[in-house]
């Protein structure tokens, strides 16, 4: 074998090893990349944590107030309903039910307020708001400006401050009852007892 031979023999033989070795190299990068891509994908289906989550320090404040008048609706129940889009709202992937304190407060948890997208729900009140119950409302919108629902209920306004959210309800308080003077009651006769017998 002449050396021109040779050489014609060991760069076939190089050729081909590269070759091989980009072959590999690219099924382990395809392989790579299925693999994170059904990680991420299975991530989101079971509903997991955000895949690349954003922390927001501001904490926001959902004020619940009645509509006619203005004043806090205390111990007011809410149900709150956060995620990315409106498939996620409508499944309910983050939910939370939360009361207000005596001011008619009540703070957003912080999973809730890192999602872009939430719903208020107030239960056993309805909200002054035509089609409440599929109003999305912005939580940077929230965050940056502040937000009031629609009052049809009465004429109380507020001031819309960043990082509170003020939802108004149609609220009936209760009158008080008039107060009946109370009667003593009659002291009823004793049932007779039976004399032992002797």
């Amino acid at each position: 074998m002449s050396g021109f031979q040779s050489r014609q023999i060991s760069r076939t033989v190089a050729r081909r090893a590269l070759q091989a070795r980009k072959a590999q190299l690219a099924i382990s990068s395809l392989a790579f990349c299925l693999a994170s891509t059904t990680l991420l994908l299975g991530s989101q289906v079971r509903g997991a944590d955000e895949v690349f989550p954003v922390v927001h320090g501001q904490p926001i404040t959902i004020r619940i107030l009645n509509g006619k008048d203005g004043h806090p609706l205390a111990l007011a129940r809410l149900s709150l309903v956060a995620g990315y889009n409106q498939r996620d709202l409508h499944l309910e992937m983050w939910r939370q039910d939360l009361l207000t304190d005596d001011r008619g407060n009540a703070r957003l948890p912080d999973a809730l307020a890192n999602l872009p997208f939430l719903q208020v729900a107030v239960t056993k009140t309805p909200v002054c708001q035509a089609h409440s119950g599929s109003a999305i409302f912005s939580v940077d919108l929230i965050r940056r400006d502040g937000l009031s629902t629609a009052n049809r209920c009465g004429t109380a306004i507020v001031e819309n401050t960043p990082g509170i959210f003020t939802v108004f309800v149609k609220y009936k308080s209760k009158p008080a009852k008039a107060a009946r003077p109370h009667a003593k009651p009659t002291p009823k006769p004793a049932a007779s007892i039976p004399s032992p017998i002797s």
